[in-house]
């Protein structure tokens, strides 16, 4: 059973009725990467509207989201960009989701900032509010964003994620959720907010997002509200294993494998609740340790050096977003050489020594990990290979 299945079973279920729980905040998590700002002119149209009124509001929107439908692979998407709309569609068809009201919405995407920003505001019947932070898109200005937590420690993203609590509803109760990115600015917003705002906020559901350049589990308002953060990672992190990340979090069952599980959609669940209390897998220790092991053999210099050097290159291409580069890939792998060759040679060393550094992590973290499987697994040693490139 998955969210999908929740809809389906449990979505007559009013939140009068069943309290809001972990699942919906995924749910939110999820939605909240829909593009609410495409069909308006004016970002705060949307505004006002429950969920059900946006999505039939106009004729048109409904033909859009049967086509955009159609194209989703369920099996295949890792990105939850692709797959929200079919969330959103699903959710607005229950008596749960369809009368929640959009409060408030804000987007935010400027290339000379490099910044890739979003969040929504909905209200519970009981008039709580959850504030949903958008993950990341397959921009290459928010790919970009997410590099650079590994040598600031704020990101443009997480100073407006702040602010954007800031400016909220006073009065009101709220629940912050997101999943990737978006779970990290959620846990950072209640961080860094306004100290006489920290009772309006009741929990915080951080779903596999990457951690800080600090150790955030240290500072005094984590330990002492830490009762208020629920953090979620599938069985096979990657994602919410790099940088600095709480420990106190729990592991999710996923039906999906590596990479793949960073989407939420086939995170199991079991009645109101995601499925956890499961071993974590010998594959997480190396994903955890080889990207530890990799920043902590470069400086804070060398870090944003690799990123801004990647990125320039890749802005070559003239590409917006990652899609763009896979349209004409054979070009852009051209473009891209072209412009690394042309690299002064101190800077192509150190852009190789980045590489050669990440593959000797992985290599001394992946013995690593052989070492630690538990329980007599004494499996031949190609065949946890090919189960590591399987999962990765």
């Amino acid at each position: 059973m998955n969210m999908l299945d929740y809809l389906e079973w449990r979505g007559d279920l009013t939140f009068d009725r069943d309290p809001f729980n972990e699942v919906d905040a995924l749910i939110f998590s999820l939605i909240c990467y829909y593009e609410f700002e495409q069909f308006y002119q004016v970002m705060t149209d949307v505004k006002g509207y429950t969920l059900a009124e946006y999505v039939t509001l106009h004729e048109e929107n409904e033909q859009i989201f049967g086509e955009l439908i159609k194209k989703i692979d369920i099996e295949s998407d890792i990105l939850p960009k692709k797959t929200a709309p079919y969330v959103l569609y699903n959710a607005v068809k229950t008596e749960r989701f369809a009368n929640i009201r959009i409060v408030d919405f804000r987007n935010i995407f400027d290339e000379e900032r490099v910044i890739q920003f979003a969040a929504t505001t909905f209200e519970l019947p009981d008039g709580k509010r959850v504030v949903a932070y958008r993950g990341t898109d397959t921009s290459i200005i928010g790919w970009k964003e997410d590099c650079m937590l590994s040598y600031l420690r704020e990101i443009p993203g997480q100073a407006e994620a702040v602010r954007y609590m800031n400016e909220s509803a006073t009065g009101k109760k709220h629940i912050l959720v997101g999943h990737s990115k978006g779970g990290n600015e959620a846990l950072y917003a209640y961080l860094r907010m306004k100290e006489e705002r920290l009772d309006d906020v009741i929990a915080v559901y951080n779903f596999d997002g990457p951690g800080f350049l600090d150790k955030i589990q240290e500072t005094p308002r984590y330990k002492a509200t830490k009762d208020k953060v629920h953090s979620y990672v599938p069985s096979d992190s990657i994602v919410g294993m790099l940088l600095e990340h709480e420990e106190d979090y729990k592991t999710v069952k996923s039906n999906s494998e590596g990479i793949k599980q960073h989407n939420p959609l086939p995170w199991e669940v079991k009645r109101n609740a995601l499925v956890t209390d499961i071993k974590n897998e010998w594959v997480r220790e190396v994903a955890d340790n080889t990207f530890s092991d990799f920043l902590n053999k470069m400086t804070l210099e060398d870090r944003k050096f690799v990123t801004e050097k990647v990125f320039s290159i890749v802005n070559r291409c003239g590409a917006k977003s990652f899609l763009d580069l896979q349209k004409n890939a054979i070009n852009n792998t051209k473009i891209i050489w072209s412009a690394y060759t042309s690299l002064p040679e101190d800077q192509k060393e150190k852009l190789l020594r980045a590489t050669k550094c990440l593959g000797l992590s992985w290599a001394s973290s992946y013995r690593n990990g052989i070492n630690e499987v538990k329980n007599g697994d004494d499996k031949p040693l190609l065949k946890l290979f090919f189960k590591l490139v399987k999962r990765v």
